[in-house]
């Protein structure tokens, strides 16, 4: 699935998007049965489209993953889409696993020389240990309901103390998007309190839930840094 742009363009097709709601093609049961899998199919299907349109400057994240860990630490990507910020966190010495859900993504990821596999972010593992997990912009793809389980299955990947750092689009329901790709992707949206929730509910601690959004921004972005609450002194959350 896809790491946040440079400059993020998906603006949503509903106005007051709500669970579950599609703006276009209403009719088409299948995309309201599997939102995952129809925005997978999106993804396959736009691959080339997607990374074209995608700005090739590396995530904020990649700085504020790289201030958690120290050189020559195994960081598990998930979503690595184009690889632009693999790229920028292995010249800053990090050891990247990357992974997609789509195999388009994968195949071209390959073809470059890199070492990629195939990782649906719904699988019971996610393989490790790893000292950090990445995830821009593709946990937003996650059903509200089911993203404490994927979270919680991304911290059974990590060493004690281990690190993750994501990024969510910020508001209220889900909607669909048609932004970028000729078909619709599915994102769910949080607020600040919400992910915390999730966090504590599989296992992390969290320590930076934040707005994140920058000038250029069309939407509203949060970045979210919680830490294997296994393994951590107490300390309270930084907001």
């Amino acid at each position: 699935m896809n790491p946040q742009d440079a400059d993020p363009q998906d603006a949503t097709l509903a106005t007051n998007p709500q669970d579950a709601t599609l703006a276009t093609n209403p009719q088409d049961a299948t995309l309201t049965a599997n939102p995952q899998d129809a925005t997978l199919t999106a993804y396959e299907r736009g691959a080339r489209q997607y990374a074209e349109r995608t700005a090739q400057d590396p995530s904020p994240l990649v700085d504020d993953l790289l201030a958690l860990v120290p050189r020559g630490s195994h960081v598990l990507e998930l979503g690595s889409a184009t690889g632009r910020d693999a790229a920028a966190l292995e010249s800053a010495g990090v050891i990247v696993d990357r992974t997609d859900g789509a195999t388009a993504f994968i195949d071209t990821l390959r073809a470059a020389g890199h070492s990629a596999r195939v990782l649906d972010v719904r699988a019971d593992d996610f393989g490790g240990p790893y000292d950090a997990v990445f995830a821009n912009a593709v946990l937003l793809h996650v059903p509200r309901a089911d993203l404490p389980r994927v979270l919680a299955t991304a911290r059974r990947a990590c060493r004690p103390g281990g690190v993750l750092v994501a990024s969510f689009k910020k508001g209220t329901g889900a909607a669909w998007s048609e932004a970028k790709l000729d078909d619709p992707r599915h994102f769910t949206y949080w607020d600040q309190e919400g992910l915390r929730e999730a966090l504590r509910t599989a296992g992390w601690r969290p320590e930076r839930v934040f707005e994140s959004t920058r000038a250029e921004s069309v939407e509203r972005w949060i970045t979210a840094i919680a830490r294997s609450a296994a393994s951590v002194s107490p300390g309270p959350e930084i907001r």
